[in-house]
């Protein structure tokens, strides 16, 4: 999984194309497989900037934007594809926890976001969303 942010870029965790020779990238609701470029990725932070040249997958794609630091107990949506489908995963949930945590695949301690929403396998990289605004990455485990 994975979304579009401003300057036709694609966010998504670093664990989903680390070590990739060949990305494809399909858009919601179209068949057409997009060649992506890796940009960047933060191994430590488990995110990766990705780009599609071809210009008509951004066609009719509204990026998302970064909201401000959610709240305990504010209601937060989960969006993503997990495997064994082809369609969209949206689970809703509550925020319990907001602190630092060691990550597993760096030596980083980093800002987390404990929530009670399902995370499939293959969600990752998709969006947290409070309202329409990004406020985390979905992602493995800490």
């Amino acid at each position: 999984s994975g979304f579009a942010i401003k300057d036709r870029l694609l966010l998504t965790n670093a664990h989903v194309v680390n070590n990739s020779t060949f990305i494809t990238i399909r858009k919601y609701g179209c068949p057409t497989k997009f060649v992506a470029k890796v940009l960047s990725i933060g191994h430590d932070c488990d995110l990766a900037l990705l780009t599609i040249e071809d210009p008509t997958f951004w066609e009719d794609l509204r990026p998302l934007e970064f909201g401000d630091l959610p709240q305990l107990q504010d209601t937060i949506q989960v969006v993503g594809y997990p495997l064994g489908g082809d369609s969209v995963s949206i689970t809703r949930g509550i925020i319990s926890r907001i602190e630092q945590q060691p990550y597993a695949h760096g030596s980083a301690s980093l800002l987390a976001i404990q929530i009670d929403a399902a995370i499939n396998p293959g969600n990752s990289g998709g969006p947290s969303l409070i309202g329409t605004k990004v406020v985390g990455v979905a992602f493995q485990n800490l």
